[in-house]
């Protein structure tokens, strides 16, 4: 027969690592990322949270009517193009910001995606 294994009472667990700071969590995040970060607590130092928002949300959707509008145009030009990545690029960042606002300022590169 085998000898049974004895098991202390209280066994000593691990300690979690401490959790990062703010600052550290900042320093993880892509140069777009922390310029989203950047321009949402500009915003914040101006309005209140549910003003920026409200703002934010506002004017994607008017640059998302831009959009379409270019879209629709018959003109096929470079320039237009160019015009309209453009815009999707600011609506973007306004949806980015809108989302970090409301979902609590997370720091974490994964908030980020979608």
């Amino acid at each position: 027969m085998k000898a049974k294994q004895i098991i202390p009472e209280q066994r000593e667990q691990p300690k979690p690592l401490p959790a990062p700071s703010n600052k550290e969590r900042e320093d993880q995040l892509a140069p777009w990322q922390k310029e989203v970060v950047a321009l949402a607590e500009a915003r914040l130092s101006l309005d209140e949270e549910q003003d920026v928002v409200s703002e934010m949300l506002r004017r994607a959707i008017g640059l998302c009517r831009i959009v379409e509008d270019m879209a629709r145009s018959e003109s096929e030009s470079e320039t237009s193009l160019e015009a309209l990545a453009t815009v999707m690029e600011v609506i973007e960042q306004d949806l980015y910001v809108a989302k970090w606002i409301t979902t609590g300022r997370v720091q974490n590169p994964t908030w980020f995606e979608i």
